[in-house]
C-alpha cells in the first residue's frame, strides 16, 4: 500500500478530479465482533510496513516475512517472542511486494502490487528457504513473470480486478487472490474477490494466470492469506471496512476453495489496525493464526473463536 499512500499524500491537494478518482470514498472501520488485543510488539523498529507472514516448515517456530514498498529488499526470521532477524536479498528489485508463500523448500515472495491495474511488470521471485540465521545475502534462484489471463488492458476501462495482496502455496501451484475494485475509483472497497493459479511445473518466457474461483459477499479487501499445514483450511485475512478472518475447508476435490468449500466460517474483530499478512502456526500443538501490523503489533487468533 506504500505507492498508494505516497499518491494520496501528494494528490489530494490536487481538488476536484482527486476526489473523483477516488469515488468520493474514505474507508471506514466497523467495530463488530471481537477487540483484539496485541499479544506483544515487535521491538525492532527498522521493520516497516509488513506485508507477507508465512510459518517455517523446516525451522518450527520461525516466521518469514517482508516489507513493502519503499523499503529495502530483506526477509525477516521472526518468532512469537518478538525476536526478529534480517536476511539481505539480492538479484530483486522490491516494486511493492505483497506476500510470502511456502512451497516445499522455496519462499514465493510475489510482486503484485497494482493498485491503479497499469502494471505489465507482474511476477513471482523464488528463493531456497534459508537457515534464519544466516546473514545474507541471499540470491533469488528466479523470478516468474506473470500475467492475469483475463487482463486485456493497462489499466482496464471497466473493472480493476488485477491487484493482489494474498497468496499461498497448493499442491505444485501458486494462487493468488485479488483485491477487487471498481475501474477507476482507487479507495472504492469490493467486496468480491477471484483466485488465479499458476502451475509451477510448466513455467515458460510469459506465465498466464488462471481463474480458477471467486467469490462474494467478503465484507471488503482481501489482504492476506494462507493455507493450514495440513491443506485442509484456507485463511483469508479482510483488512477493512470489516475486519475479518475467513476460513474455507478445501473442497473434496479440486481447487475452488470457494465456491466448492466443504464449510466456511468467519471471525469478525476491530483496532486490529494496518493488517495485511497472516499466517497459521502450531504452538504446543495447538494451531491458530498469527497477524502483524504495519505497526509491528502482532495479533494472535485461536481457531475456537470461529463460529460456523
Amino acid at each position: 500500500m506504500s505507492r498508494l499512500k505516497k499518491f494520496l499524500g501528494v494528490s489530494l491537494l490536487g481538488g476536484a478530479a482527486v476526489l473523483t478518482f477516488l469515488g468520493f470514498f474514505h474507508p471506514r472501520s466497523y467495530q463488530e465482533g471481537e477487540r483484539l488485543e496485541p499479544l506483544l510488539v515487535i521491538a525492532d523498529e527498522s521493520l516497516r510496513e509488513l506485508s507477507g507472514l508465512v510459518a517455517s516448515r523446516q525451522h518450527p517456530g520461525v516466521l518469514w516475512s517482508h516489507s513493502d514498498s519503499g523499503n529495502d529488499p530483506i526477509l525477516y526470521a521472526l518468532d512469537t517472542q518478538g525476536n526478529s532477524h534480517a536476511i539481505s536479498l539480492e538479484g530483486v528489485t522490491l516494486r511493492d511486494w505483497e506476500a510470502v508463500a511456502l512451497g516445499e523448500s522455496r519462499l514465493y515472495i510475489t510482486e503484485m502490487g497494482n493498485n491503479l491495474n497499469a502494471s505489465k511488470k507482474l511476477g513471482v521471485y523464488e528463493f531456497l528457504e534459508p537457515d534464519p540465521k544466516e546473514p545474507g545475502p541471499l540470491r533469488a534462484e528466479r523470478f516468474i513473470p506473470v500475467r492475469y489471463e483475463d487482463q486485456e488492458r493497462f489499466p482496464p476501462t471497466d473493472r480493476w480486478h488485477f491487484d493482489c495482496e494474498a497468496a499461498f502455496f497448493f499442491e505444485g501451484s501458486l494462487y493468488f487472490i485479488t483485491k477487487n475494485r471498481p475501474a477507476f475509483r482507487l479507495l472504492v472497497q469490493e467486496e468480491s474477490a477471484h483466485l488465479y493459479r499458476l502451475d509451477l511445473q510448466n513455467l515458460g518466457e510469459e506465465n498466464l494466470l488462471e481463474r480458477v474461483d471467486s467469490v462474494e459477499g467478503l465484507g471488503g479487501w482481501v489482504t492476506g492469506a494462507d493455507l493450514s499445514a495440513d491443506g485442509r483450511w484456507l485463511a483469508v485475512l479482510v483488512e477493512s471496512p470489516q475486519q475479518s478472518i475467513w476460513l474455507f475447508e478445501r473442497p473434496s476435490s479440486g481447487d475452488r476453495f470457494f465456491s466448492e468449500a466443504t464449510r466456511t466460517k468467519r471471525y469478525k474483530f476491530y483496532e486490529g489496525g494496518q493488517l495485511e499478512s497472516i499466517a497459521f502456526i502450531t504452538e504446543d500443538q495447538q494451531e491458530s493464526l498469527v497477524m502483524i501490523n504495519e505497526a509491528r503489533q502482532m495479533f494472535r487468533v485461536e481457531l475456537a473463536k470461529f463460529g460456523e
